[in-house]
């Protein structure tokens, strides 16, 4: 698909279009997860803007007047160079901020999914139904505040610890984030099926675990754990346990229990 310098179709758009680089070209979108870049990708529906792409256009700035767009549900402005954003229409609810130079958000609409890695982030507002949250490589010290968001990626942040209280959670990922230790409310996530700690610092983790009945996936690689508890032989739904890169003084018997029950364990 050819992109295009069409006219908007829509007071708000052509607002945006004027606010733009003129030489931006512009694309209409087949579908909302379509994601192109250098263009205005536009998808129309009954005359409103239901999704917007400014993927990797050069943008140091995005124009006030997008709050104009009330109807718009996805937003993409990925991989440019926004230090801040303008107030958001209230409609939007997948954002996509990845690559820029955000540091702080404004009010956040009632998002379905954020996609803030890589940026300056410090803090999070709290997250309130936001179903998949991705945070990776920030600045972040603590933790977002969530309820009920099912994926939450906070990756390659300097955590001064991991605080997860949100009973929604699904999967986690906190790798890279110089953890020392895990509180013992990790054990009261009910529904985590997905838990990957790799490359932290981690020496122990507390028999609390044994609460995470619905775990799968647990990923320990490249930590400082020396020993295991038993506990986690009393998950029922474990498949998969990575301890590879550990200084592991011994092989726990249960871990052969583990894998004649049908838990793939690397270690």
């Amino acid at each position: 698909m050819q992109p295009s310098h069409a006219q908007a179709t829509s007071p708000a758009l052509a607002s945006l279009v004027g606010a733009l680089p003129a030489e931006l070209p512009r694309l209409a979108l087949t579908h909302q997860r379509q994601r192109e870049r250098g263009v205005l990708a536009v998808l129309e529906q009954g005359g409103e803007v239901r999704a917007l792409g400014l993927h990797r256009c050069g943008l140091t700035a995005l124009p006030a007047c997008i709050r104009e767009l009330t109807a718009l549900e996805r937003l993409d402005v990925g991989g440019n160079s926004l230090a801040e954003l303008p107030p958001l229409p209230p409609g939007v609810r997948e954002l996509f901020v990845d690559d820029n130079q955000l540091a702080r958000f404004p009010e956040l609409p009632p998002l379905r999914l954020l996609d803030a890695n890589r940026n300056r982030l410090v803090e999070v507002p709290p997250l309130v139904d936001v179903e998949f949250v991705y945070v990776a490589a920030n600045r972040l010290t603590t933790t977002p505040v969530t309820r009920g968001v099912r994926y939450l990626n906070v990756s390659d942040n300097p955590l001064s610890a991991l605080v997860l209280d949100d009973a929604a959670l699904s999967e986690v990922r906190a790798e890279s984030c110089g953890l020392r230790e895990l509180p013992a409310s990790i054990g009261k996530l009910p529904l985590l099926r997905d838990l990957s700690l790799r490359g932290n610092q981690l020496t122990a983790l507390p028999a609390e675990v044994a609460g995470l009945r619905s775990l799968r996936h647990l990923d320990l690689r490249g930590n400082l754990l020396d020993d295991l508890p038993a506990e986690l032989a009393e998950l029922p739904n474990l498949t998969k346990l990575d301890l590879r890169w550990n200084p592991l003084r011994r092989r726990p018997g249960w871990l052969t229990e583990l894998a004649a029950r049908g838990c793939t364990v690397y270690c």
